[in-house]
């Protein structure tokens, strides 16, 4: 098969930072090590390289954990969306979405479901409210799941902006690199039926005397979540700029504003006027219909917005970015059921693109509980940080089982062979010119930056190195 040629180009800036911070998974304090670069602009077939060397975006910061180094190795994952096997728990996802879609009926805990004559409490406080009922003569499988480029987003937003780093408000919440959604909140509708408040007895109530005076009073969750939300994305964005966002700040300012912000804000950021996300797109005879670049997967519920999932379209895959939802849809598990479409859609682009048959859902993180439901996809495969090629994830597991970092490839006479790289070759942009790496040196003879232009090098390798323009001031 032909490799797919990009004829759109990257403009990056290496940080050459190695500073520790905090980890956001097992929140050891200076554990945590990463590499990381600026991207001015990343073509996406370049993206695609870099992810395949364990690189990761979260906007334009481009980031590579050191593997050997921080705390919670981070394992590029995987999955191949043409043979992929569905779990009885991914299918029962499926089946409550659509169940609920066509008759209003939510699965409760106990295994019960409501009926059409019956109320619920609301997800979001406790007033009883009628079950919403959907025309069961549309399409129910999908809810307006249809990618749609940002370019053309505009026409269906009504409303303003978003970055993966801002605050968000109370009707939003984050799924950050897909945290795990898969189990339905507390807030999940509860029957509320019409023969009383104890339905379950015959009997009457049983008097209280009320709240204990000696005990502070009851907070909302709601305003619970809010806080711990705000909290840890205020940490997220000292994060960030401590990784090497603010070094950019004197070539392209980037605004600071802490008001929360809605669904749609979320959307808008990332139009052509704000490309917050945006890669550059790109279209190819042999490439899917909408072309490659970045893209909102967009729900739609009787004309609400529910959930927008932030995609990559690459030559070879499909990768998934974030996924935003409204909180009072978590009981239908939106994480995992986006997850699915995503899969869905990967398989349908693969019929008109046929290197595109590759899901990416980010890191792998063996060490955290949390992250380990990305495994469940099956086929999926973890990239060994050594030699850079991909293997099984169930026989990669039991290595991680005994060392959180480990060499996945079982060949010890493998090597990378991406990973020897002529310096004379790789494009400099200094000065506002283009030109080679040994032209810079001559016009910069007093530039001490020869092991950074290396270790660059070496973590995005040869083919990506030769490609890409590396920016020096």
């Amino acid at each position: 098969m032909a490799e797919v040629y990009d004829p759109t180009f990257t403009i990056l800036e290496y940080t050459g930072d190695h500073s520790a911070h905090k980890c956001g998974y097992c929140k050891s304090a200076a554990a945590s090590f990463s590499h990381g670069m600026w991207a001015h602009r990343m073509a996406v077939g370049d993206y695609q390289d870099l992810i395949d060397r364990g690189w990761r975006r979260s906007g334009k910061y481009c980031y590579k954990p050191t593997m050997n180094k921080t705390c919670c190795p981070l394992y590029t994952i995987k999955c191949n969306a043409t043979e992929v096997k569905l779990t009885k728990g991914q299918k029962k996802v499926l089946k409550r979405f659509h169940r609920y879609l066509s008759h209003g009926d939510v699965k409760l805990e106990g295994g019960g479901k409501t009926s059409d004559n019956e109320q619920c409490v609301s997800p979001t406080g406790n007033q009883e409210y009628v079950k919403p009922k959907f025309d069961t003569t549309t399409d129910l499988s999908m809810v307006s799941v249809s990618p749609v480029a940002i370019e053309n987003a505009k026409g269906t937003c009504t409303a303003s902006a978003r970055e993966s780093n801002h605050s968000v408000s109370d009707k939003v919440s984050e799924v950050g690199d897909r945290g795990d959604t898969s189990s339905p909140s507390q807030n999940s509708p509860k029957v509320v039926r019409n023969n009383g408040i104890n339905n379950l007895s015959p009997k009457s109530p049983r008097k209280t005397v009320g709240p204990d005076p000696s005990k502070p009073p009851c907070r909302k969750s709601k305003l619970i979540r809010l806080e711990r939300r705000e909290a840890k994305l205020a940490k997220q964005r000292e994060e960030a700029l401590r990784r090497g966002e603010s070094l950019m700040e004197g070539i392209k300012s980037k605004p600071t504003n802490n008001t929360p912000k809605s669904l749609e804000d979320f959307l808008n950021e990332s139009l052509p006027e704000s490309p917050a996300h945006k890669l550059e797109p790109w279209h190819s005879n042999c490439g899917p219909p909408s072309g490659y670049g970045s893209f909102h997967h967009q729900y739609w519920l009787d004309g609400r917005l529910i959930a927008v999932g932030v995609l990559d379209i690459l030559p070879n895959c499909v990768s998934s970015v974030y996924l935003y939802y409204d909180p009072e849809f978590s009981f239908l598990s939106l994480g995992t059921y986006a997850s699915l479409r995503e899969l869905a859609l990967t398989r349908e682009l693969q019929r008109t693109a046929p290197s595109l048959k590759w899901y990416y859902m980010g890191f792998y993180i063996h060490s955290c509980p949390k992250m380990r439901y990305k495994g469940n996809y099956s086929p999926s495969y973890l990239l060994c940080p050594e030699t850079y090629n991909w293997v099984p994830i169930e026989k990669a597991t039991p290595k991680l089982d005994l060392s959180e970092y480990s060499r996945l490839n079982n060949d010890a006479s493998a090597k990378d062979l991406n990973g020897e790289i002529d310096l004379n070759r790789i494009k400099i942009l200094y000065d506002q010119d283009l030109v080679l790496y040994e032209m810079y040196r001559m016009l910069n003879p007093q530039a001490d930056d020869e092991d950074e232009v290396k270790e660059y090098a070496s973590l995005v390798g040869a083919k990506s190195a030769y490609s890409m323009v590396l920016y020096r001031n």
